[in-house]
């Protein structure tokens, strides 16, 4: 790794007098291009000369602290008091430079009423709404509705017998799972799929797909003030709030939107991820057709080893003070190192170098805004019956031709965008309609699948006549 040709002075990284201090003061770049190869040569050349600590440089000249000590990490996840969320206390955006046009900046520029830049009694209050929310959702009915969209997904491409995974299957299934945890219809929830897409993939439609978005959302918003449903959007309107006022329009918004993308990318790196590990790691493959590891295992080992999200951006220290081996400066950027600290050698892995079951990775975050249990609890639920049910329809995946795996992202995302695969169908396993107009799993072809429960639509209705 090469070293940029011009360092900012006023982030340059103040070794403090101790053993094991970095030889170098200058940033090392950190960029998508870098993400992009052998994670493993990427971060421990850095930890083995920086420490848990490496000062960076990201694109576009910007200076910032990548943490990748799985100890430090957990330690600044969970000291909001010294590491702040809040973006506002970032010295170089504060004080002009960064530029306007810097790629990242959406991940870090602070919205009103959003739980990414909130901290102490705000953050709770909004948090704690959602997580309640979460918790109502059924895990069988979650399980179902994942079934009946992965077979439609699968029913497109399964006589070809052959698809790209992330574009026909791994993308569009969790955020349609999502648009229906909020209350869409799937009807409309396959609408809004072409919008999301546009969103995420930025360049001049971009903006028009927000508008689109946040139309249909708001709408939604709207009649669920009027009227309730068992949806997730009901529940955090009419919902019971610990700690403040209930929730106004835009915080609704803000974070119901927040969720399914958070869930749905995740997810999304998750599925596309496992799969590409069965189909590529010999050994996991064999392990698998062999019974010694399920597809719950493999899952979890894949956050270790390739979690969906690599960085996280960012906390900004509140005061000067030492990190790892440094003393950072107050205000300077924080980026949180989920890969690079899951693979820290600190962390306890089996004897066979392999974390099939180990669960305290770093994959859900760590700290006050580490993902929810329930909203984990379901991605579980989401990857793993997808996974499951891939393989189920889809024998014997194989990868099509010398280019069928490609990566692409930023050094947020070590996004997966293709995986071309081959496979002998299993027609058997597909869900037909039979003569009523009902499915194998006992819904209407054209699904009103509820996510949760009746009790709690009568929970919601009680509160609003109390």
């Amino acid at each position: 790794m090469t070293n940029p040709s011009h360092v900012r002075p006023h982030h340059r990284a103040a070794p403090l007098p101790a053993t094991g201090c970095p030889v170098r003061l200058e940033p090392v770049r950190l960029d998508s291009e870098a993400v992009q190869g052998s994670l493993a040569d990427l971060y421990e050349p850095w930890r083995e000369e920086y420490g848990p600590v490496v000062p960076v440089e990201l694109d576009g000249g910007v200076p910032a602290f990548l943490v990748i000590g799985h100890r430090t990490l957990r330690e600044v996840c969970s000291q909001e008091s010294l590491y702040s969320p809040d973006s506002r206390n970032w010295a170089d955006l504060q004080a002009g430079r960064v530029p306007d046009d810097w790629p990242l900046l959406p991940q870090v520029a602070y919205q009103e009423g959003s739980t990414r830049f909130l901290s102490g009694p705000e953050h709770q209050r909004l948090r704690g709404v959602l997580a309640s929310g979460l918790t109502q959702v059924e895990a069988a009915s979650a399980r179902r509705y994942t079934e009946w969209v992965a077979d439609r997904l699968i029913s497109r491409f399964a006589p070809k017998g052959r698809t790209e995974v992330v574009a026909d299957y791994a993308a569009p299934l969790p955020l349609l799972v999502m648009l229906r945890l909020l209350g869409l219809p799937h009807e409309t929830g396959e609408q809004l799929l072409p919008a999301i897409f546009r969103l995420l993939e930025g360049g001049p439609e971009a903006h028009r797909a927000n508008e689109e978005i946040s139309d249909i959302i708001g709408r939604l918003v709207v009649a669920r003030r009027a009227k309730p449903d068992r949806d997730l959007i009901s529940w955090l309107i009419h919902g019971p709030v610990d700690g403040g006022p209930a929730l106004s329009d835009l915080e609704v918004r803000n974070l119901a939107w927040l969720t399914v993308m958070a869930g749905a990318g995740g997810t999304t790196g998750w599925i596309g991820n496992a799969i590409e590990r069965l189909v590529c790691d010999e050994q996991v493959h064999t392990l698998f057709l062999a019974g010694k590891v399920t597809v719950a295992e493999i899952m979890n080992e894949t956050h270790w080893s390739n979690p969906a999200v690599q960085n996280v951006m960012g906390r900004y220290p509140l005061r000067e003070g030492r990190l790892g081996n440094y003393h950072v400066p107050k205000g300077a950027l924080l980026v949180l190192g989920l890969a690079a600290a899951n693979a820290d050698p600190e962390v306890h892995v089996d004897d066979s170098g392999h974390t099939f079951t180990n669960e305290s990775h770093l994959a859900f975050g760590a700290g006050p805004h580490e993902c929810p249990t329930a909203a984990q609890r379901l991605a579980k639920i989401v990857g793993q019956t997808a996974v499951e049910r891939f393989l189920a329809r889809c024998r014997t995946p194989r990868l099509q031709d010398a280019d069928a795996v490609q990566h692409g992202g930023s050094v947020i995302v070590r996004q997966l965008t293709r995986l071309a695969v081959t496979f002998g169908a299993d027609t058997q396993a597909a869900v037909r309609p039979t003569a009523s107009g009902t499915d194998a799993l006992g819904e209407s072809s054209r699904s009103s699948h509820y996510l949760f429960p009746p009790r709690m639509l009568t929970q919601l209705t009680s509160h609003l006549t109390d």
